[in-house]
Order: structure tokens, then sequence, then C-alpha cells
């Protein structure tokens, strides 16, 4: 058995279905990164930071370090969840939150939370699915910038 996706990139006509397809996957993954930080601001970063905190006590990461991390995930969550959700930098946002999982995968392997690190390994494979298809990016503000900027320089 063979299985072909038609990845071929559509830049003019409708939509094809793996267009739509790759709006969905990238606006769901968006926002889930997106309200991951914007929960702990609605409940306090510190609700939050404290206790995720306090299991790095036992670790050999020198604690100052852990807090100033902690404190910056859920900005940088939301920064890149709505970067991703509207599809504005889109490469750049999907190699930022690759790099955040990647620090998240980080802590969970030196606490030994082989759970944790297998659910950052699972994001980490969906936001190399949206790098890799990229290409099928075309119902995002990437897209219509792109697309205006094209239009602007004459042809010749």
């Amino acid at each position: 058995m063979q299985i072909v996706l038609d990845t071929e990139s559509n830049p003019t006509g409708p939509l094809s279905n793996f267009q739509i397809g790759y709006v969905f996957f990238r606006v769901f993954t968006g926002a889930n990164l997106f309200f991951h930080g914007f929960m702990r601001f609605v409940n306090g970063v510190s609700t939050w930071e404290v206790p995720t905190a306090a299991l790095f006590a036992d670790t050999f990461l020198p604690m100052p370090l852990v807090h100033i991390a902690l404190y910056l995930i859920p900005p940088v969550q939301v920064f890149l969840g709505t970067c991703i959700v509207l599809g504005l930098f889109t490469r750049w946002a999907l190699l930022g939150g690759l790099c955040l999982f990647f620090i998240i995968l980080f802590g969970h392997v030196v606490r030994m939370n082989w759970s944790g690190a297998h659910i950052s390994m699972h994001y980490g494979l969906y936001y190399w699915i949206l790098l890799a298809l990229l290409s099928q990016n075309r119902l995002s503000l990437d897209a219509r910038r792109t697309a205006k900027t094209n239009e602007a320089v004459p042809a010749g």
C-alpha cells in the first residue's frame, strides 16, 4: 500500500484540502500554546511558577536561572502562540516554539520526568510538521504580506 500526500503548493485558486488542514492544525497548535501562557497570567504567574520551581530544588540547575526561565515562559508562549494562530512570521514563530519545547524538554529530563519529556517530544513533532509543510501556509498573514509585496514589485 502506498500513501501519497499532494503537497503541491497552490498559490492561487481555491484552497486545497491539504492547505485547509494545515490552517486548522496551525491554529489549534498556536491556540494551545497561547492559552498555556495566557491562563498563567489570568491565574497569576507566581501561582504556577513557585510550585514548578520547587520541582527543580534537587537538580544541578541554579535556582535563579530556573526562576528566570519559568517567568519568561508564559510571555513567550503568548507571543509565539499569537504569531502562530495569525500565521504571522510563522517560520520564526515555529522555530521559536521548537526552541521553547527543547528548553521545556531539558527541564523534564533534568528532573527525570519521563512522562513530561514524552509530551514535549509530541509538541516538538507538531512544530516540526508545521515547519516542514510551511509551503501550505496560504491562509495566513504571511501569505497576505507576500502577496502585497509581489503586487508592489513591477514585472519585467
